[in-house]
């Protein structure tokens, strides 16, 4: 099972860190050999929520900007799955390459309820996307930085995260791209895809001590 700590890097030093990108590989449905895009991501927290940084480089562009808790995942789309400690429930946040976003709580794929729209329109988010005609594949690369503030685990008694231990996943989708993907940080045995596989996730630890040093 893959293992992370998660570093506190406080709000005002954040964007001087360079923190680690860890790839999202594992595509058990795709009968290809080779991996249908790139996406990495980089996680850290602060006094009042988590920072993620996704980074993607994939063959095809669709999007468009979707009203809070659409359909981003028939777009290019970034997951990220939480736990908080032993509860069976989990939140699910997922967000295009404009920056829309859904989120949803419960135990399963069935019967989630979606979190209020005035709590997602406070998550902060930074987008670059570029086109890159010149190569052979004319690939499009896209990052986005996401602040998810610890008011939006709106369902768990959370004032912080540090000390917390955490079942988590990370993954990237495209189910309306010209060639669907679905691909996760984690091993997930299913016969379609399924992120909503709990059992399957990661385990982190948020720490409890800020990053004090520059890298």
């Amino acid at each position: 099972m893959k293992f992370l700590n998660i570093p506190f890097v406080t709000q005002d030093t954040y964007a001087h860190q360079k923190l680690t990108l860890h790839p999202i590989d594992n595509e058990p449905w795709n009968p290809e050999s080779t991996l249908s895009c790139s996406a990495a991501f980089a996680i850290s927290h602060f006094e009042e929520g988590i920072h993620l940084r996704f980074s993607v480089t994939e063959p095809f562009l669709r999007a468009k900007k979707r009203k809070i808790n659409g359909e981003v995942h028939k777009d290019n789309c970034v997951e990220f799955f939480i736990a908080f400690g032993q509860e069976a429930s989990y939140y699910n946040f997922e967000f295009n390459c404009l920056g829309s976003v859904k989120a949803a709580y419960g135990k399963g794929r069935l019967h989630r309820r979606f979190l209020p729209p005035e709590l997602l329109k406070g998550v902060e988010d930074n987008i670059t996307i570029c086109m890159d005609n010149l190569s052979a594949g004319k690939p499009v690369k896209w990052d986005i930085t996401i602040v998810l503030p610890v008011s939006v685990f709106c369902y768990s008694d959370k004032q912080s995260l540090s000390g917390e231990d955490c079942s988590v996943n990370f993954a990237k989708c495209g189910d309306n791209l010209p060639k669907p993907h679905f691909l996760s940080w984690v091993e997930i045995i299913s016969e379609k895809p399924d992120f909503h596989q709990p059992a399957s996730f990661g385990k982190v630890k948020f720490d409890p001590d800020p990053i004090l040093k520059l890298v």
